[in-house]
Parts: C-alpha cells; structure tokens; sequence
C-alpha cells in the first residue's frame, strides 16, 4: 500500500513538474528582433498592402517615408520596448514597459501589433488618405462626414 501511494506521488510530481518546465525559448525570443523585421512586421500589418512583402532594408526605407518610426534606425539594430513604445504611441496606444531597455521579441511584437490591428490601419488611412479606416469615413481620403441634411436645401 505504502508502496503505491509512494508510486503515485511520484507519477503526480512528475507529471507536475512537467506541466510546469519553461521550454527553452527560441534564439530569436533572446536576441530580440532588429529594428529591419519590425519594419517588415509594419507592413504586414498595413491594410491595402498586397505586394509580396520587401526585405528588411527596402521595409525600413519604407516604414521611415512613411513616418512610422524614426529615421535614425538602422537594419540590424535590436528593437527595445522603449522604441516600441514610441512607435506604438503615434497610432494611439499607451504602452508603458517596465524595463525601456529590454529587446522586444518577435513573437510579442506580432501579439501587441495584431492586438492594435484596427489603430495602425485607421492611423494609416487618415495619414495617407486612403485604406480601411474604423469609421469608414477616410476610406477614400474625405476629411469630414457630409450630412444628408444639407442636400436638402440644395
């Protein structure tokens, strides 16, 4: 009896000790990702891209034209969350990291950015004049709501 209760604490701590092990993470998850593939990220998430996507250096000349991020970043620079934070602040979010300093992964990047997916492409739409917009209203580049009440005295 003993014996079996021993057996079965054994399984159980096993079984919990695995349910809780940490998998070692990715190299990428380390190292953080360059300042080059959240550019690409940007445009993935852009609404209206459809052309294959550029490589890092053409994304980050890209994402600069188009006033996004600074234009001191370099390609292979890591990205830190204070620079996401800043980046992630002219679309509207407020993003406040613990340590500024700290490379952003991948992995999070894509789940803040899918997360604020309808801020970036609304803040694109009214910066560009074009796109998918929240209210519909920038889809073709007009500033303003018309009101049907003013075609009433025309």
């Amino acid at each position: 009896m003993k014996r079996a209760l021993v057996l079965c604490f054994a399984i159980l701590l096993g079984w919990a000790g695995a349910m809780f092990a940490q998998e070692e993470p990715a190299e990428q998850d380390v190292q953080g990702m360059t300042h080059g593939q959240f550019a690409v990220l940007l445009l993935k998430a852009a609404a209206g891209y459809t052309d294959t996507l550029p490589d890092e250096v053409d994304a980050l000349d890209q994402v600069k034209r188009y006033g996004l991020i600074p234009e001191s970043w370099l390609v292979d620079e890591v990205l830190t969350h204070g620079e996401m934070s800043e980046v992630l602040e002219q679309f509207g979010v407020v993003y406040v990291p613990p340590d500024r300093d700290k490379p952003v992964s991948q992995a999070y990047a894509e789940a803040v950015l899918r997360r604020e997916l309808t801020r970036l492409r609304d803040y694109l739409a009214r910066r560009m004049g074009h796109g998918f917009s929240i209210n519909h209203i920038l889809d073709q580049g007009v500033d303003r709501a018309v009101s049907p009440s003013r075609f009433a005295n025309d």
